[in-house]
């Protein structure tokens, strides 16, 4: 059988997926407490991606919760930029243990300093008379008619830096509105795209949580400088996160199309917050927020 360039890249995908996994199956350290060892990155171009290292905290306080809890909420605080080529190691703090929702504290250490703290909140599901729907945005193109993340940057160059630019994300990646998109930024300064796992994914659904949370980090900060016509390459540019808060509205799969809007809300003082939100069967499933320092 001869690969075709479809072929090639679906298979690049899945081996990105893969590796995604690999780095999100924590191991328990040995003493008996709540600790776990996750693999880097890999790669050290803008040091350690935030969605990893965020995406690992996450899993390491599912690890400590009761089966039958979902995640419903995340308040995240990048403390020191990340290595992405070293491993990073998390402890857990059972907060709280409520009937109805309980609570852990997850802090990433790399060569024993402090470089990330998580607050996780899971809740047993409930039904109630309480139900507001936000829409998917009426302009949300199907994902099958836009181009891929791969062509978009083959047109326009390695925007992010080699790395960044050129490594094989581990979803399918659709992009909707971007500067590096034929259409360029939405018509609300952002960037919106489609994604999902390039093949079925086991139905637990702390995995699902965990690779959402991933993709939640995935160019949310540079919506802060998308009205500027700047990119991480101009040399007087300087983008870091700071925090990073989420909730998980409904559950959601992460191997089925996901849309992502996102859009900048404020900047000033050289810092920026920007949101995202995520629909999936035309429901909202989760929102994120993140403020960055965004110098110019």
């Amino acid at each position: 059988m001869t690969n075709t360039p479809e072929t090639d890249t679906a298979a690049a995908v899945n081996a990105a997926l893969d590796e995604l996994l690999d780095q999100l199956d924590l191991q328990r350290n040995g003493d008996g407490a709540d600790t776990f060892r996750g693999k880097g990155s890999g790669f050290d171009e803008f040091g350690l991606y935030g969605g990893h290292v965020l995406a690992q905290a996450v899993v390491a306080a599912q690890r400590t919760v009761d089966e039958g809890r979902l995640m419903n909420s995340v308040h995240a605080v990048f403390l020191r930029g990340g290595d992405g080529m070293a491993e990073v190691d998390y402890t857990v703090d059972r907060v709280r243990e409520g009937r109805a929702f309980c609570s852990r504290r997850a802090q990433a250490h790399q060569f024993d300093r402090l470089i990330f703290e998580l607050m996780a909140t899971f809740h047993v599901p409930e039904t109630g008379k309480v139900d507001i729907e936000c829409p998917l945005p009426d302009d949300a193109p199907p994902p099958e008619s836009l181009p891929t993340y791969q062509e978009c940057i083959a047109e326009v160059g390695p925007i992010f830096g080699e790395q960044w630019s050129y490594m094989t994300r581990p979803v399918e990646y659709r992009l909707a509105h971007a500067p590096w998109a034929p259409t360029g930024p939405s018509p609300r300064g952002g960037i919106d795209y489609w994604f999902r796992a390039p093949r079925r994914l086991p139905d637990d659904p702390a995995i699902h949580e965990a690779v959402i949370a991933y993709m939640s980090d995935d160019c949310l900060a540079d919506n802060v400088i998308v009205p500027y016509g700047v990119t991480w390459l101009d040399s007087e540019v300087q983008v870091v996160s700071l925090d990073h808060a989420m909730w998980f509205h409904a559950p959601a799969r992460a191997d089925e199309w996901i849309y992502c809007e996102q859009r900048p809300l404020m900047a000033g003082g050289n810092r920026g917050t920007a949101e995202a939100r995520f629909w999936q069967d035309g429901r909202l499933v989760a929102t994120a927020v993140q403020e960055a320092l965004a110098r110019l």
